[in-house]
């Protein structure tokens, strides 16, 4: 289906993508029933304790969860790139700097 290399990167890139935002409308999804379920069921209520272990769970996920966003965010849209442009300008130096090599074998 895809023959060049290029466009096996696309599709990769795409699927990274449609991942990334799959993550994103769970996390969302998620959170908002978690605080919605706190707000109309244990926000004060008469068992104190238990409003504010929700609360601290409610925080918990969406902090640490949204750190996890966050960063599955960065390395999709923004580090995969930099990081892949930085590795491929770092492998063609090296053979540039092979096949310079190479000529000055050849012309001693």
């Amino acid at each position: 289906m895809f023959n060049t290399e290029e466009e096996k990167q696309i599709r990769n890139k795409a699927k990274k993508r449609i991942g990334f935002k799959i993550h994103s409308i769970i996390y969302f999804l998620v959170c908002l029933l978690l605080w919605l379920f706190w707000f109309f069921i244990f926000k004060g209520s008469k068992y104190e304790d238990l409003d504010a272990a929700m609360l601290n769970i409610c925080l918990f996920v969406t902090l640490t969860w949204g750190i996890r966003v966050t960063a599955h965010y960065l390395l999709v849209y923004k580090w995969n790139k930099t990081l892949l442009e930085k590795e491929i300008k770092q492998l063609k130096k090296e053979k540039e700097k092979e096949r310079k090599q190479a000529e000055q074998f050849e012309i001693e």
